[in-house]
């Protein structure tokens, strides 16, 4: 278990949400490439922010590092594939809070060599049911970005529905979305796409886990009832279809 725990923070920090991927706007970037560049970025903006149906209840709180990305940008984004981009991604810290009436709210955001985005979100559980294993759970998920690069900006609106069950350990879960993007081009060697903005509208649909290694489960499971240490920290991973491209999401984090 220690050792998944270096390997999310390796793909953390080898997530290539770095200047030197996002850079080839600026040189490549033209009118036919606009829209696939767009989907790509909706498709990682839309990902990572969900891990179970679950709401957390009022009180309830959640911090977390999370990651999506996907394995190679879409055919006609020319922007990172003559940059020679092949995986590329984005790393999040997330903090969540439960309220009432089965409603969450979660903050986001990350920054780096001059990629900001800053965005947050709104879960809300459809079914009142029993804290019971294995009982069906299916929320909804809505959350929006907002993108500023030196030569793009961006704004990013998606929704999701989300389906889970599971047990205190182990939490199977499946989303289906669609993610919304505006993207302002603002500075780049083809001077005619400059103020140029287009908009896409994608699917994203994810299949994934989450696993709580050491919680000690409902009442009666377990070290006879007592606390594991690390028992609130949960681990998941999905692999994330959007847009018919293929890829990834890992996350860590503590749920109280």
């Amino acid at each position: 278990m220690k050792m998944l725990i270096l390997l999310f923070w390796a793909s953390l920090a080898g997530v290539p949400a770095r200047a030197d991927v996002y850079d080839g706007f600026e040189r490549f970037a033209d009118a036919g490439s606009l829209k696939p560049f767009a989907r790509d970025l909706g498709g990682i903006l839309g990902s990572a922010t969900f891990h179970s149906a679950r709401p957390l209840g009022f009180s309830g709180f959640a911090l977390g590092g999370h990651a999506g990305g996907q394995f190679y940008p879409s055919k006609g984004d020319n922007i990172l594939r003559n940059n020679g981009v092949r995986a590329f991604g984005l790393p999040w810290v997330q903090a969540e809070i439960g309220m009432p009436y089965r409603i969450d709210g979660f903050i986001r955001g990350m920054s780096y060599e001059g990629l900001t985005i800053a965005g947050g979100g709104v879960r809300y559980g459809l079914l009142t049911t029993p804290d019971k294993p294995w009982t069906p759970r299916l929320s909804v998920v809505g959350v929006a970005h907002a993108v500023v690069y030196q030569s793009f900006s961006a704004s990013h609106v998606g929704g999701s529905l989300v389906f889970s069950m599971g047990n205190s350990v182990f939490n199977p879960y499946l989303g289906a979305g669609l993610d919304h993007v505006r993207l302002l081009a603002r500075s780049a060697q083809d001077k005619t796409i400059i103020g140029s903005a287009v908009n896409t509208v994608e699917s994203r649909f994810t299949l994934g886990v989450q696993l709580r290694p050491w919680n000690y489960g409902v009442a009666g499971e377990g070290m006879g009832g007592r606390a594991r240490p690390l028992s609130f920290v949960y681990i998941n991973a999905a692999y994330i279809l959007v847009h018919c491209q293929s890829g990834a999401e890992v996350g860590l984090g503590m749920r109280f």
